[in-house]
Order: C-alpha cells, then structure tokens, then sequence
C-alpha cells in the first residue's frame, strides 16, 4: 500500500527536475560552442600553419634564384673535357724530357718541361714500337698529340702520337740508335752476310728508272756480259715516303724469282740519301732470301741499308761489276780449262798406255808369274806357321811363370819359412826376455832402496807417531789451539787425544830452531838429538 505524499511535495520536485534539465541542456549548449570555438581555431591554426610555409618556401626559392648554382665535380670535369679538347685536339709541343718510364706493356710515360711549366705526357705502346730513336731523359723533343682531360685523376696529360728529337744532332742521334738496335738483333753480324751467285741467270734492280745510276749500272753490267737478263723494279729514292716504294720494290723481285738484289741510287746530300736509312727497309733488307746489294750515293755514303746488305759497292759502277764477271774473261778461262782437260785426257790415256804394256810384257812370260806367285805363297806359309807358333811360344812362357808363382806360393815351404821365422824370433824374445827382467830387477832393487827411508810403517815401529787433526797432519805445534782433538797414529792402533798445552816447559827434541816469530826458549840449541829421547 503506497505511502501518501506531503502537501505541496509534487509540485517541489517538478521544479528540480525541470531545473535539472535546463542546466543540462545549458552545460551541453556550452560544449557544443565550445567545440565549434576548437575547430574554428584548429582550422584558423592550420591555415595559419600552410600559409607560414608556403611563406618560407617563397623565401627559399628566392634565395636560391639569387645565389649561383653549384657544379658537381663531375660535371665541372666533363665541362672542362668539353671546353678543352676539342680546341687542342691536333698540337705540336716542344719540350725536355723527364720522369721516364716504360712499363711492361709497351706504353712510355713522361713529362714535358720547361722552364715554367711541366705538362704529364703518355705514349701508347702502339705508336711507341714506331718510334725511330729511344727518348731518354733531358732529351730535348719536339712532340705531337691532343690535350685529354683524366677525370678519375683530375689531370690533364697530352696524348703523344709523333715523337721526333729536337736541335742539332737529332738526325745522328736518330741514326746512332737505329745503328744500335740493329747491332743488337745481329742485323749487322758479318756472319750472316751471304756470297753473291757466281752467275746470277737474273739480276734484279730496285732504283729509280730516271736516274743516272740505273744507266750506269745497266752499261758496265751488259759491257761485262751482254746476255744477262735484268729485272728492273721502279721506285722513289728520296723524298718523303720514298722508304715504301723501296721496300715494295725489294719485294717485288723478291716474289719474281730474281738471283740477287742490287738497291742503288746515285750521290746526293745526307737529306737525299735518307730513306736508305729507314728501319723498315733496313729490315725488308735482312729478311730478302736473297743477296742483296747495296750501291747509295758514293763512297763516302754510307748509309743502315749498306751496313745490313749482304754486300755493299762504293758505286753503282761497282755494283755492276760485283754482279756479274767478264764474259770474255769466263771465255777464256773456259778455253784454258778445256785445255787443260785436253792434256789431262791424254796425259791419262798415256799413263793407262804405259800401264797395259807393261802388263802386256808381263803376260809374254809366264815365270814372271809363277815367280811372284810363289814368293807370296812362301810368304803366306811363313807367316801362318808365325801365326800358330806364336800363340803356343806366348801360352808356353805363360805356364812357366805360372809355375814358379805356384813354386812360390807352395804351402809347406811356407810353413816351413814361417817356422823358421818364429823360431828365430822366439830365440830374440828369450834373450830379450832375461835381459830386460834382470834389468827391471835391479832397478825395483835401487827403487826399494831409494823408498825405504820414507817408508811411514817402519819410522811408526821406530817410535815415531803420527798427529792428525781433522784427518790433516799436523807438522807445527801453530797449526792446532789448546782444547782441539788430535788423534796419534803409533805403529799398532792409534790414540784419541785432546790438546791441554802448546810449546811449554822444555822440547822434547833439544837442539831445534824456535818456531817462526817466538823467542828462543831453554833447551833450544845446535846440540845433536839423542834418538832415546826422540822415542820417549
């Protein structure tokens, strides 16, 4: 059964309720501004935020439109490849030579100097192996290259493809060295020079076919002999690129199958004669399967294809003249020789004459025959009957001196001589014996003798003693102190004694010398020591 309310109670709660309620509703009206009131301003925060940067991103871009942009070093490298080498591409430098070195592949390092400036230099061993001289150090040089930029090292070096010496003396430096090589390849040994063909059937001539000594080489050689064939090969003998045409040249009659070679050109200045000393037709020369002749300028001239061919003519006269004999002169050494075949044919058939008559008269008798014959088989019997006599004389001799060896050598003799022997040397042994013990007797006699007075024994069975102490001998009375233990060796037994005094009242040997450092006492004097007393 519910409780009735107060008066007045319903309307009181009524109006907390609806109090209640308006300040929920305020509180959640409040909230509700106050989150719009955050949002509006985190909005406002974060535009105010996008704004500020966008602000300092302006700032950036324009300070960084304003200051220079800055090179990598790889791109600062590759603008200054672009910029420079193109521009030294093909350059000439002159310069000393320094920091040599040749490495093992081939390629030759260096640098270039002068007084101001050095620049790093390089040749790669493809153009070094052309090189007509060695570069050496302080060598002043004139060389030919481009510029190239090294980017992992950052150094510019020039790239040498020419090298040529530079100043007086460039060309006989050049030369020398050439020279040299050569020398040491044995290009130069006069061992591998080859005789020229006594008759070439073809001579092949490498000169140039407008010059006066191809005609002065063809007039001596067809004044000596007219018949001989002669293949002439034509090429440039001086100027630039004249060393080729020489060397195809060479080739040339080479491949045509000619008996010998014979280069040759007539005088001129040492610029003029300076192809023939071109290392390639140096070499083109020494590799020619067949003799070669070289005939440059005069004789005076001499130049590395001289020094390499097989042999070398002052002229190009004397070329012809080394090539090919005189026919006139081969004429008549033939007709001599023909000659003298003549006479030695019937010098022969003379001799094989006289022969077949003497054979002839020989044959007319028989005896002579049987003579001869007979002397040649008595001389056959003599000496097979030597031949079977001579072992048996050798054999013979042999078994009497192998006789008189077993005679030697018999067994009883020998024990007869070595009975003889011993014996003899048993009858030595005895006399020896008996001399020597009767010898030996009598010195251990003298030595007993000599021993006798030392012997301690028989002085102990005088009376004697013996005083030890500590195992040692006593020999002065300053050797021992009062209270030390002494033992007396007597001739039977010994005694164990103490020492009470030392040198006092009278010596019991009267008569001796007072002891080192002490005053003479009574009873010391010269006077004999009676043997008694010593006992006692």
């Amino acid at each position: 059964m519910s409780r009735p309310k107060p008066p007045g109670a319903g309307a009181t709660g009524d109006l907390f309720a609806r109090a209640a309620e308006r300040a929920a509703a305020e509180r959640a009206h409040a909230e509700r501004v106050s989150a719009e009131r955050s949002d509006a301003e985190r909005v406002s925060a974060e535009r105010s935020d996008a704004e500020q940067a966008r602000a300092a991103e302006r700032e950036r871009a324009a300070v960084e439109r304003a200051l220079p942009r800055p090179y990598t070093v790889r791109e600062l490298t590759r603008a200054l490849k672009i910029a420079v080498e193109p521009r030294f591409r093909d350059v000439w430098v002159a310069g000393e030579v320094a920091n040599l070195r040749r490495q093992a592949s081939g390629h030759v390092y260096f640098s270039l100097k002068d007084d101001d400036a050095v620049i790093g230099a390089v040749m790669w061993a493809s153009q070094a192996r052309r090189l007509a001289f060695a570069p050496a150090e302080g060598l002043e040089v004139l060389a030919r290259g481009f510029v190239e930029i090294y980017p992992p090292h950052g150094k510019y070096q020039l790239v040498v493809q020419e090298l040529e010496p530079r100043g007086a003396g460039a060309q006989a430096l050049q030369l020398q060295q050439l020279k040299e090589r050569l020398q040491a390849e044995g290009l130069l040994d006069p061992d591998r020079k080859r005789p020229l063909p006594f008759l070439p059937a073809r001579v092949g001539v490498a000169t140039s076919p407008t010059g006066a000594a191809l005609r002065d080489l063809l007039r001596v050689l067809h004044a000596r002999f007219p018949s001989a064939p002669v293949l002439i090969a034509p090429c440039r003998v001086q100027g630039e690129g004249a060393a080729a045409t020489v060397i195809s040249a060479v080739r040339a009659l080479c491949r045509a199958g000619v008996d010998v070679v014979v280069v040759t050109r007539g005088g001129g200045s040492q610029e003029d004669l300076w192809a023939f000393n071109d290392e390639r037709l140096a070499r083109a020369i020494a590799a020619c399967p067949v003799p070669v002749i070289s005939a440059v300028g005069h004789e005076v001239d001499v130049t590395v294809a001289d020094l390499v061919a097989d042999v070398r003519a002052a002229t190009p006269t004397h070329a012809a003249q080394l090539v090919v004999p005189v026919r006139d002169e081969l004429l008549e050494r033939v007709a001599a020789l023909r000659a003298r075949l003549v006479r030695a044919e019937a010098g022969a058939v003379e001799g094989r004459r006289r022969t077949l008559r003497a054979l002839r008269a020989e044959l007319a008798d028989p005896k002579h025959l049987l003579s001869r014959e007979r002397h040649r088989l008595d001389d056959l019997a003599h000496r097979a009957e030597a031949a079977v006599r001579g072992p048996r004389r050798r054999e013979r001799a042999a078994l009497d001196a192998l006789r008189a060896r077993l005679a030697r050598l018999e067994p009883r003799a020998r024990v007869r001589a070595l009975r003889a022997r011993m014996e003899s040397a048993t009858r030595r042994l005895g006399g020896w014996q008996a001399a020597y013990f009767r010898r030996e007797a009598m010195r251990l006699e003298r030595l007993g003798a000599r021993l006798e007075p030392a012997n301690v024994a028989k002085l102990l069975a005088r009376g004697f003693a013996l005083a030890l102490r500590d195992g040692h001998l006593l020999l002065r009375s300053a050797d021992a102190q009062v209270g030390d233990a002494v033992r007396l060796a007597l001739a039977e037994g010994w005694l164990d004694a103490r020492i009470t005094g030392r040198d006092a009242g009278e010596d019991p040997l009267p008569g001796r010398a007072a002891p080192a450092g002490e005053p003479e006492r009574p009873g010391h004097g010269g006077e004999a020591v009676d043997p008694p007393l010593r006992r006692r």
